[in-house]
Protein backbone atom coordinates (compact mmCIF):
# COMPACT_ATOMS: atom_id res chain seq x y z
CA UNK A 1 0.00 0.00 0.00
CA UNK A 2 2.61 2.13 0.73
CA UNK A 3 4.59 1.71 -2.50
CA UNK A 4 1.14 2.94 -4.27
CA UNK A 5 0.68 5.99 -2.47
CA UNK A 6 4.46 7.02 -3.35
CA UNK A 7 3.92 5.27 -6.95
CA UNK A 8 0.91 7.36 -7.63
CA UNK A 9 3.34 10.65 -6.46
CA UNK A 10 5.85 10.24 -9.47
CA UNK A 11 3.27 9.70 -11.70
CA UNK A 12 1.94 12.98 -10.72
CA UNK A 13 5.21 14.56 -11.10
CA UNK A 14 5.97 12.99 -14.46
CA UNK A 15 2.56 13.97 -15.82
CA UNK A 16 3.60 17.62 -14.44
CA UNK A 17 6.91 17.49 -16.24
CA UNK A 18 5.05 16.18 -19.08
CA UNK A 19 2.60 19.14 -18.62
CA UNK A 20 5.44 21.75 -18.75
CA UNK A 21 6.46 20.33 -22.22
CA UNK A 22 2.66 20.49 -23.92
CA UNK A 23 2.62 23.62 -22.69
CA UNK A 24 5.99 25.15 -24.28
CA UNK A 25 4.95 23.45 -27.67
CA UNK A 26 1.40 24.80 -27.23
CA UNK A 27 2.37 28.58 -26.92
CA UNK A 28 4.95 28.20 -28.92
CA UNK A 29 3.10 26.74 -31.83
CA UNK A 30 0.32 29.49 -31.48
CA UNK A 31 -0.19 33.37 -32.93
CA UNK A 32 -2.71 35.86 -32.65
CA UNK A 33 -3.46 36.32 -36.83
CA UNK A 34 -4.02 40.54 -35.94
CA UNK A 35 -0.66 40.52 -34.17
CA UNK A 36 1.27 38.63 -36.55
CA UNK A 37 3.47 41.32 -38.76
CA UNK A 38 1.91 40.84 -42.97
CA UNK A 39 5.76 40.83 -44.19
CA UNK A 40 6.80 37.58 -42.25
CA UNK A 41 4.94 34.60 -43.72
CA UNK A 42 3.23 32.56 -41.27
CA UNK A 43 4.70 28.78 -40.35
CA UNK A 44 3.25 25.90 -41.17
CA UNK A 45 3.38 24.46 -37.59
CA UNK A 46 1.33 27.75 -36.23
CA UNK A 47 -2.51 27.56 -34.89
CA UNK A 48 -3.91 30.62 -35.22
CA UNK A 49 -6.22 31.48 -32.21
CA UNK A 50 -7.67 34.73 -31.06
CA UNK A 51 -6.80 37.09 -27.80
CA UNK A 52 -9.46 35.19 -26.35
CA UNK A 53 -8.52 32.08 -27.06
CA UNK A 54 -5.58 32.57 -26.33
CA UNK A 55 -6.10 33.88 -22.72
CA UNK A 56 -7.90 30.50 -22.17
CA UNK A 57 -5.27 28.73 -22.95
CA UNK A 58 -2.62 30.74 -20.07
CA UNK A 59 -4.80 28.53 -17.37
CA UNK A 60 -2.38 25.29 -18.83
CA UNK A 61 0.52 27.30 -17.15
CA UNK A 62 -0.63 26.17 -14.10
CA UNK A 63 -2.32 22.87 -14.50
CA UNK A 64 1.71 21.66 -13.83
CA UNK A 65 1.83 23.84 -10.58
CA UNK A 66 -1.33 21.48 -9.31
CA UNK A 67 0.31 18.09 -10.50
CA UNK A 68 3.62 18.70 -8.71
CA UNK A 69 1.82 19.78 -5.68
CA UNK A 70 -0.33 16.61 -5.63
CA UNK A 71 2.60 14.87 -6.48
CA UNK A 72 4.68 16.36 -3.60
CA UNK A 73 1.66 14.93 -1.03
CA UNK A 74 1.41 11.35 -2.00
CA UNK A 75 5.29 11.15 -2.52
CA UNK A 76 5.92 12.63 1.19
CA UNK A 77 3.03 10.80 2.24
CA UNK A 78 3.83 7.73 1.28
CA UNK A 79 7.61 8.50 2.80
CA UNK A 80 6.44 8.81 6.17
CA UNK A 81 4.15 6.20 6.44
CA UNK A 82 7.33 4.41 5.37
CA UNK A 83 8.86 4.93 8.51
CA UNK A 84 7.84 4.73 12.32
CA UNK A 85 4.64 7.26 13.07
CA UNK A 86 3.95 7.75 16.48
CA UNK A 87 2.95 10.75 18.85
CA UNK A 88 4.95 12.36 21.73
CA UNK A 89 3.07 13.86 24.42
CA UNK A 90 5.99 16.22 25.67
CA UNK A 91 5.56 19.60 27.79
CA UNK A 92 5.67 22.89 26.61
CA UNK A 93 5.46 23.63 23.14
CA UNK A 94 6.84 20.50 21.72
CA UNK A 95 3.21 18.51 23.74
CA UNK A 96 0.85 17.21 20.86
CA UNK A 97 3.48 16.25 18.01
CA UNK A 98 3.70 13.70 15.71
CA UNK A 99 6.93 12.01 15.22
CA UNK A 100 8.09 10.23 12.25
CA UNK A 101 11.83 7.99 11.93
CA UNK A 102 12.71 7.24 8.48
CA UNK A 103 16.03 6.16 7.18
CA UNK A 104 17.99 9.28 5.93
CA UNK A 105 19.28 9.29 1.85
CA UNK A 106 22.48 8.41 1.26
CA UNK A 107 25.15 11.25 0.70
CA UNK A 108 25.82 9.64 -3.33
CA UNK A 109 21.58 9.68 -3.67
CA UNK A 110 21.18 12.86 -2.03
CA UNK A 111 23.72 14.56 -4.82
CA UNK A 112 22.19 12.35 -7.47
CA UNK A 113 18.64 14.30 -6.63
CA UNK A 114 20.22 17.51 -6.79
CA UNK A 115 21.70 16.50 -9.81
CA UNK A 116 18.28 15.98 -11.60
CA UNK A 117 16.88 19.44 -10.40
CA UNK A 118 19.68 21.24 -11.50
CA UNK A 119 19.22 19.28 -15.09
CA UNK A 120 15.75 20.67 -14.95
CA UNK A 121 16.46 23.73 -14.13
CA UNK A 122 19.32 23.86 -16.90
CA UNK A 123 17.12 22.83 -19.38
CA UNK A 124 14.28 24.93 -18.35
CA UNK A 125 16.09 28.29 -18.16
CA UNK A 126 19.70 28.50 -19.28
CA UNK A 127 19.54 26.92 -22.38
CA UNK A 128 16.27 28.95 -23.45
CA UNK A 129 18.36 31.98 -22.49
CA UNK A 130 21.21 31.22 -24.57
CA UNK A 131 19.30 30.25 -27.32
CA UNK A 132 17.09 33.54 -27.02
CA UNK A 133 20.02 35.52 -27.34
CA UNK A 134 21.23 33.96 -30.36
CA UNK A 135 18.49 34.88 -31.78
CA UNK A 136 16.77 31.65 -31.49
CA UNK A 137 13.73 29.94 -29.43
CA UNK A 138 11.85 31.45 -27.64
CA UNK A 139 12.27 34.88 -29.37
CA UNK A 140 10.86 32.97 -32.40
CA UNK A 141 7.60 32.66 -30.74
CA UNK A 142 4.75 34.98 -31.38
CA UNK A 143 4.70 37.87 -29.98
CA UNK A 144 1.30 37.01 -28.46
CA UNK A 145 2.62 34.18 -26.53
CA UNK A 146 5.75 34.65 -25.99
CA UNK A 147 5.23 36.18 -22.55
CA UNK A 148 3.41 32.36 -21.84
CA UNK A 149 6.17 30.72 -22.59
CA UNK A 150 8.45 32.24 -20.42
CA UNK A 151 6.11 32.49 -17.69
CA UNK A 152 6.42 28.44 -17.52
CA UNK A 153 9.86 28.31 -18.11
CA UNK A 154 10.83 30.67 -15.14
CA UNK A 155 7.60 29.23 -12.65
CA UNK A 156 8.84 25.75 -13.57
CA UNK A 157 12.35 26.54 -14.04
CA UNK A 158 12.70 28.29 -10.93
CA UNK A 159 10.64 25.59 -9.08
CA UNK A 160 13.37 22.94 -10.06
CA UNK A 161 16.07 25.67 -8.69
CA UNK A 162 14.18 25.93 -5.77
CA UNK A 163 14.13 22.04 -4.72
CA UNK A 164 18.05 22.23 -6.30
CA UNK A 165 18.61 24.86 -3.27
CA UNK A 166 16.63 22.20 -0.54
CA UNK A 167 18.87 20.03 -1.76
CA UNK A 168 22.07 21.59 -1.43
CA UNK A 169 21.49 22.92 1.88
CA UNK A 170 19.95 19.91 3.33
CA UNK A 171 22.72 18.01 2.31
CA UNK A 172 25.36 19.99 3.82
CA UNK A 173 23.06 20.14 7.26
CA UNK A 174 22.96 16.10 7.13
CA UNK A 175 26.85 16.18 6.28
CA UNK A 176 27.87 19.27 9.13
CA UNK A 177 26.27 16.66 11.76
CA UNK A 178 27.70 13.61 10.69
CA UNK A 179 30.87 15.27 11.05
CA UNK A 180 30.45 16.25 14.38
CA UNK A 181 28.83 12.67 15.08
CA UNK A 182 31.72 10.73 13.32
CA UNK A 183 34.64 13.58 15.23
CA UNK A 184 32.65 12.67 18.68
CA UNK A 185 32.19 16.49 19.06
CA UNK A 186 31.27 16.94 22.75
CA UNK A 187 28.84 19.97 21.54
CA UNK A 188 26.59 17.10 20.72
CA UNK A 189 26.59 16.52 24.51
CA UNK A 190 25.19 19.58 25.50
CA UNK A 191 21.26 20.29 26.59
CA UNK A 192 18.87 20.48 24.03
CA UNK A 193 17.80 24.27 23.36
CA UNK A 194 14.00 24.45 21.97
CA UNK A 195 14.55 27.66 19.79
CA UNK A 196 16.80 25.35 17.70
CA UNK A 197 14.64 22.02 17.71
CA UNK A 198 11.92 24.72 16.34
CA UNK A 199 13.57 26.48 13.98
CA UNK A 200 15.89 23.50 12.43
CA UNK A 201 13.72 20.18 13.06
CA UNK A 202 10.28 21.27 13.21
CA UNK A 203 9.57 24.17 11.01
CA UNK A 204 12.86 23.37 8.96
CA UNK A 205 13.46 27.14 8.33
CA UNK A 206 16.85 26.39 7.21
CA UNK A 207 15.45 24.28 4.31
CA UNK A 208 12.81 26.71 3.23
CA UNK A 209 15.76 29.29 3.16
CA UNK A 210 17.74 27.57 1.18
CA UNK A 211 14.53 26.72 -1.18
CA UNK A 212 13.34 30.47 -1.75
CA UNK A 213 17.06 31.76 -2.11
CA UNK A 214 17.56 28.95 -4.98
CA UNK A 215 14.36 30.32 -6.63
CA UNK A 216 15.59 33.16 -6.36
CA UNK A 217 18.83 32.49 -7.92
CA UNK A 218 17.29 29.94 -10.66
CA UNK A 219 15.01 32.91 -11.36
CA UNK A 220 17.81 35.22 -11.94
CA UNK A 221 19.16 34.26 -15.21
CA UNK A 222 15.62 34.32 -17.15
CA UNK A 223 16.65 38.26 -17.04
CA UNK A 224 19.13 38.27 -19.32
CA UNK A 225 16.47 37.40 -21.65
CA UNK A 226 15.07 41.11 -21.74
CA UNK A 227 18.49 42.57 -21.25
CA UNK A 228 17.65 43.43 -17.27
CA UNK A 229 21.60 43.08 -16.02
CA UNK A 230 20.39 44.89 -12.92
CA UNK A 231 17.55 42.69 -11.99
CA UNK A 232 19.65 39.86 -12.74
CA UNK A 233 21.83 41.17 -9.93
CA UNK A 234 18.89 42.37 -7.39
CA UNK A 235 17.32 38.95 -7.61
CA UNK A 236 21.03 36.90 -7.43
CA UNK A 237 21.84 38.69 -4.27
CA UNK A 238 19.23 38.22 -2.78
CA UNK A 239 18.79 34.47 -3.53
CA UNK A 240 22.32 34.03 -2.45
CA UNK A 241 22.18 35.65 0.93
CA UNK A 242 19.15 33.82 1.44
CA UNK A 243 21.20 30.02 0.50
CA UNK A 244 23.90 31.44 3.04
CA UNK A 245 21.36 31.89 6.04
CA UNK A 246 20.08 28.93 5.61
CA UNK A 247 23.25 26.81 5.51
CA UNK A 248 24.41 29.32 8.35
CA UNK A 249 20.93 27.99 10.12
CA UNK A 250 21.65 24.38 8.79
CA UNK A 251 24.89 23.95 10.94
CA UNK A 252 23.09 24.95 13.96
CA UNK A 253 20.70 21.81 13.88
CA UNK A 254 23.39 19.84 16.10
CA UNK A 255 21.97 22.18 18.95
CA UNK A 256 18.37 20.74 18.78
CA UNK A 257 20.39 17.25 19.83
CA UNK A 258 18.17 15.23 17.65
CA UNK A 259 19.55 12.36 15.70
CA UNK A 260 19.02 12.81 11.51
CA UNK A 261 16.12 10.92 9.82
CA UNK A 262 13.31 12.66 12.44
CA UNK A 263 9.98 14.42 11.48
CA UNK A 264 7.56 16.10 13.52
CA UNK A 265 4.35 18.18 12.89
CA UNK A 266 2.28 20.28 15.09
CA UNK A 267 -1.23 18.94 16.06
Amino acid sequence: MLGVVTGIGVVLAVLGAAMVALNLFVFSHTYNPSWWDDDVPVLETFVPASSSEIDELSVLSSVPGVLFLLAMCFICTGRVLRGGVGIALAQGPARGTVVSANTYLSPRAHLAWLGVALAFWIVLIPVPVILSLGGGWPVTVSDATRDQVWVNLVLYGGLAAAIAGTLLVSHHKKQHYLALAAADNLRLDEPQREIWRWLTFRWRFDLWLGGIGGAFVGASFSALAYDHPATLVILLAIGIVLMVLGVLLARQYWRAELPLGLAESYS
